[in-house]
């Protein structure tokens, strides 16, 4: 993905996994940041990136 690339509620769907539904139900309650183009929406590939990245979590170091 490009960094200032806009994707609809399909494409983020499809490159994280998560349901339509779900993308749907985030954006209603404001839950990721958006675009609004007229009656459109787009999500930022950078924001999805910031999303996934702030929800990582790290593994856990192995005790010897």
């Amino acid at each position: 993905m490009t960094e200032g690339q806009l994707l609809t509620v399909r494409e983020a769907a499809r490159f994280t996994g998560f349901t339509e539904a779900c993308w749907r139900s985030w954006i209603l309650r404001r839950k990721v940041p958006f675009h609004r183009i007229n009656r459109s929406i787009r999500i930022a590939a950078r924001d999805i990136e910031k999303l996934l990245e702030e929800s990582r979590v790290p593994a856990r170091e192995q005790q010897r």
